[in-house]
């Protein structure tokens, strides 16, 4: 079996489960925001939706990629599903896992990206022909690596903590002209997230690096939550 990186054995499962509550905090975190773009109509929120959407289904991906690879139950059933398109005896299988994986790293690449313009100073965009184009070459950058990191993961976790830089380095200019807090919060949470994927860069040293970027990662989702949820109360 193809996989990116070989994880903590009891941790296995664990994992599943920490996605699995980011996933439905990103889908909450999305309904939320085309709401408030519904009734506001400013672009950035359906923006941030959509950047959350992606967040789910690379959490999607990335979940049912690790349930194929921990259980033989589920495993056993994927083959069956899948045997007339991966090969006999299952030669073409590690095509599956590549691909799932690219949809995993695509949509978080493509996620921080559209997140990292929605936490520039807000302007009108997609208004210009350069600033299409711009977006064009985002895409077929976010395309490539995605790409290149199925052989090479920490390619797309390097690639994730400069994003992941940059963002909190916006939400960081913002809350120092707003001084608001739930600025601050998210500035937070996107700190926990960019810690987490600093960790995931290191696995290949110590696999436990992996037990505390899904706790980091975690957290940052949970953060993000809270902020949501005060949002929300108001």
């Amino acid at each position: 079996m193809y996989r990116l990186f070989f994880t903590p054995e009891w941790f296995n499962g664990w994992d599943i489960a920490f996605d699995l509550i980011i996933l439905v905090v990103a889908m909450l975190i999305a309904g939320y925001s085309w709401r408030v773009y519904q009734i506001n109509k400013e672009n950035k929120f359906a923006y941030f939706s959509l950047a959350f959407v992606f967040v789910a289904i690379g959490m999607l991906s990335k979940s049912f990629s690790s349930g194929v690879l921990y259980f033989t139950s589920l495993r056993d059933v994927t083959a069956s599903v899948l045997a007339p398109v991966v090969g006999p005896k299952l030669s073409l299988s590690h095509l599956y896992y590549r691909a799932s994986f690219f949809f995993q790293m695509a949509s978080f690449l493509g996620a921080w990206l559209l997140i990292f313009f929605i936490s520039q100073k807000s302007r009108a965009r997609l208004r210009k022909l350069h600033e299409v184009t711009q977006i064009a070459l985002f895409i077929y950058l976010v395309l490539l690596i995605s790409i290149v990191s199925n052989f090479s993961y920490f390619v797309f976790y390097l690639t994730s903590m400069v994003l992941l830089g940059l963002i909190v380095l916006n939400y960081y200019k913002n809350y120092l002209n707003t001084k608001n807090k739930n600025t601050f919060r998210v500035m937070l949470a996107f700190i926990y997230i960019l810690v987490g994927n600093i960790f995931f860069v290191f696995v290949f040293l110590f696999q436990s690096l992996y037990v505390l970027g899904e706790l980091f990662m975690l957290l940052g989702f949970l953060q993000l939550l809270l902020t949501y949820a005060r949002v929300r109360r108001k």
